[in-house]
């Protein structure tokens, strides 16, 4: 009898292909099925079960033929519009069954995916439980460390996130010069980071964003902290960062990038280590 399957639920990006590989070098049998319209890696090594987000009783049909008792859902997605739901013949007979979770935002759609899979009687696991060596690991993961003022801004983030937290606000902050000046929101880490970018951009376009203030702490310098918020579901929500994130710190003068040890994801972590040293930035788990 072929051994139960931990199904991958992939959406956009290198997560699901990072968690595939780690799980099957740890014997597991993997099973991908692929979101229409969302996955693109490369999963050729692997069973696929192509799925649709909007299809609740398809991807039930595959997690079974997948033979799967696990699922972890990896990836990028977007929530559908009613609309889109309603244009396909399949969904239309399943719009009331889904129209609790595509409503209310990307958290609660991934929310809603978890209890819709548990209801019918699969356990949904968490990176951190099939893949733990992506989650970041305790101290410098590159060439360089921080300074003792940046362990102070370092501490200052996570005071701030531990804070923040309690109210389910962001993931992430930017300390420099011993004050917060940006907190991830809705927007995301990526236009966090830009944002801050463009408080510290010089000239009449800066001023404007700016409201005629003067540049927030002009010199480069400052760190991005990321950290899980308190009541955190890992299986729905983790934060993470990777390559992109480094370049965009580095854009916006960072001197390096602090992130929770064993509760923040580190994409493609060769490339993203690589590109923190090129970058002259540090890279540490705290």
């Amino acid at each position: 009898m072929a051994r139960p399957a931990l199904a991958i639920i992939a959406g956009a990006g290198r997560l699901p292909a990072e968690i595939a590989a780690e799980a099957a070098g740890r014997g597991e049998a993997v099973a991908i099925l692929p979101l229409k319209g969302f996955a693109d890696a490369d999963f050729a090594s692997y069973a696929q079960y192509p799925v649709s987000l909007i299809d609740p009783k398809g991807v039930l049909q595959e997690l079974s033929r997948a033979g799967a008792d696990r699922v972890i859902l990896a990836g990028a997605v977007h929530r559908p519009g009613l609309g889109m739901v309603r244009s396909g013949i399949q969904a239309v007979r399943h719009l009331e069954e889904i129209r609790n979770v595509l409503e209310g935002g990307d958290d609660n759609l991934l929310r809603g995916v978890i209890a819709f899979l548990e209801k019918h009687g699969y356990a949904v696991v968490g990176v951190r439980d099939v893949a733990p060596s992506l989650m970041a690991p305790v101290g410098t993961l590159g060439h360089l460390s921080p300074s003792p003022a940046e362990l102070e801004g370092i501490a200052i983030g996570r005071r701030a996130l531990a804070a923040m937290g309690a109210d389910d606000i962001g993931q992430g902050v930017i300390v420099a010069q011993k004050r917060v000046l940006a907190v991830e929101a809705a927007e995301g880490t990526d236009n966090m980071i830009r944002r801050v970018a463009l408080l510290r951009r010089p000239g009449l376009f800066g001023r404007l964003l700016r409201h005629g203030r003067p540049p927030v702490a002009e010199q480069d310098g400052g760190v991005l902290v990321k950290a899980a918020k308190p009541e955190q579901d890992f299986r729905a929500d983790l934060p993470g960062i990777g390559p992109r994130t480094v370049r965009l710190a580095r854009k916006a003068g960072l001197a390096g990038i602090a992130i929770e040890a064993g509760n923040v994801l580190v994409l493609e972590r060769d490339a993203t280590i690589a590109a923190a040293d090129a970058a002259n930035l540090f890279l540490v788990g705290v």
